[in-house]
């Protein structure tokens, strides 16, 4: 998810202040309550003690007398701390009690707290023992302290025990005003820190925006502008001097960018123009070209046919002694004649004047009859052509001869590269709506980079060159396929090792 500059920085800014506002709540409510026990503990020392000392005075007095009735009772230490724990419970915040292990008396048996501070102060020998506890929403403070026997208490009884702690003087603090009034203290520093950290955002939210967002936006709005074309936009940033010697900066580039598009803008159209002009003269060259390779093969066609039908003559009555060389010389005006017959087939696919006769035909008949006329070429080399046909009519609309004069061509280019001996395998089939001819070879192959190349005018690879051909064969070829529709290339062989496959494409016939 891509968000702006200013919600990201506004983001980090909550979660560090949240974070440390956090921190510090949790350090100050701890320090509260840390504080709270701390009072709640002395308050309980200051009891604990006080009842200690009372008890001693009184022992120091082997008793006190109080009148009940129209009668003075004498009162222990003991009884004393009885009725301090009595009144406590109903008149002070806070109750006493004297637990002691093994009691006979209820109310100084001792609860779970007091045993173990009564474990804890002989085994351990604590001081003093305290705890809070929390228990239907009631917090209470406990404190324990030992229970010894002093010297004063002689006085009351007459052998000292074994043990130095007799028991405990539990005292128990009820806490929750201290921690209701936490709680209201720090639910009043939250809405202060939410506050105070509302007010410090907004301040930094506008101090970014001022300082920061809205002299970027205003670059980046020009930087647009600048991509778009515009090398006129300028930028004003003034909210600092660091701002506004980037907005200088900024300025000079354009400025810059501006001379040099200009520049550029001159040059290019000096450029084109040129272009046009080379083009315009190429256009020139290359019909004039193509009018000289027309004229030429054209004119050349009538003293060739009129070479061809003296030769004839003087085969039939020369004597024998020059038949030899007469047939030296048909040989090559005829291939001199199939040359200038493909230079003038290229140059009329080139203005796209190549006439087609068009006829519904039978595509097979059309791939036999062009595989008869190359049998010769395969006697030859032994070489046999295995042909395989669909049972159904390969109907398509062509010009027949044009489509054999291509079938000879890729025939006899897959026997001419073929070893002597091998097979030639011509494929007729059918590819969704059209028909395709496949010829695959086990000649040297063609690699891939040249698979687009040997289509074009006079090229012939390297290896590949002979003695016969200007290299127009394949061409010628690729012209008459793509003036029917179809397509002709070079595809993957279906047999592993070397050789090649062309194929070719023609529209079927569409059923009426």
């Amino acid at each position: 998810m891509f968000l702006r500059l200013g919600h990201k920085i506004l983001f980090w800014i909550i979660v560090i202040f949240g974070i440390f506002g956090s921190i510090f709540l949790f350090w100050q409510g701890n320090q509260y309550r840390q504080a709270g026990i701390s009072q709640l503990l002395q308050q309980a020392r200051g009891i604990y003690h006080y009842v200690v000392l009372s008890r001693q005075l009184i022992s120091s007095w082997h008793g006190i007398y109080i009148k009940q009735n129209n009668r003075y009772i004498r009162m222990t230490p003991a009884a004393f701390t009885g009725e301090l724990a009595a009144f406590a419970g109903k008149k002070a915040p806070f109750f006493l009690k004297i637990a002691v292990p093994d009691s006979t008396n209820p109310e100084h048996v001792p609860d779970e707290f007091e045993k173990q501070a009564i474990i804890d102060m002989k085994g351990q020998k604590k001081k003093e023992v305290w705890q809070l506890e929390y228990d239907k929403d009631i917090y209470r403070f406990r404190y324990a302290g030992p229970l010894v026997f002093e010297n004063e208490c002689q006085s009351c009884h007459s052998e000292k025990p074994d043990v130095s702690v007799l028991g405990c003087i539990s005292i128990g603090l009820n806490a929750n005003n201290f921690f209701n009034v936490l709680e209201r203290d720090l639910i009043h520093y939250v809405i202060y820190m939410i506050g105070g950290i509302l007010i410090i955002l907004t301040l930094l939210w506008f101090m970014l925006r001022s300082y920061v967002l809205r002299p970027l936006r205003e670059l980046s709005q020009a930087a647009e502008a600048v991509r778009a074309g515009n090398f006129n936009v300028r930028v004003n940033l003034d909210q600092s001097l660091e701002w506004e010697s980037v907005g200088e900066n900024f300025n000079n580039m354009v400025k810059t960018l501006a001379k040099k598009q200009s520049a550029l803008q001159e040059e290019a159209d000096s450029a084109i123009e040129q272009l046009k002009l080379a083009y315009e003269e190429l256009k020139k060259t290359e019909k004039y070209k193509s009018d000289f390779f027309t004229n030429i093969t054209h004119d050349l066609k009538t003293p060739i046919t009129a070479i061809k039908g003296a030769i004839t003559i003087l085969l039939r009555k020369s004597p024998d002694e020059f038949a030899p060389y007469l047939d030296i010389l048909q040989r090559n005006v005829e291939k001199l004649s199939s040359m200038v017959q493909d230079l003038l087939d290229c140059s009329r696919i080139e203005s796209g004047e190549l006439a087609l006769h068009r006829e519904e035909s039978d595509l097979a008949e059309v791939v036999e009859d062009a595989i008869l006329m190359a049998m010769p070429l395969a006697w030859k080399k032994k070489i046999q052509l295995d042909y395989h046909v669909p049972e159904e009519a390969c109907l398509a609309k062509m010009d027949k001869k044009r489509m054999e004069q291509v079938m000879i061509n890729l025939l006899s280019n897959a026997i001419k590269f073929s070893p002597e001996g091998d097979v030639v395998e011509i494929r007729l089939s059918r590819d969704d709506n059209f028909w395709k001819v496949t010829i695959e070879d086990n000649g040297p192959g063609i690699p891939v980079t040249d698979r687009e190349k040997i289509f074009n005018k006079f090229f012939q690879r390297t290896e590949a060159k002979t003695e016969t051909g200007m290299g127009l064969g394949l061409a010628i070829a690729k012209g008459i396929i793509e003036a029917h529709g179809g397509k002709i290339g070079v595809c993957e062989r279906q047999k592993s090792g070397k050789g090649s496959c062309f194929y070719f494409l023609i529209p079927c016939l569409k059923e009426e």
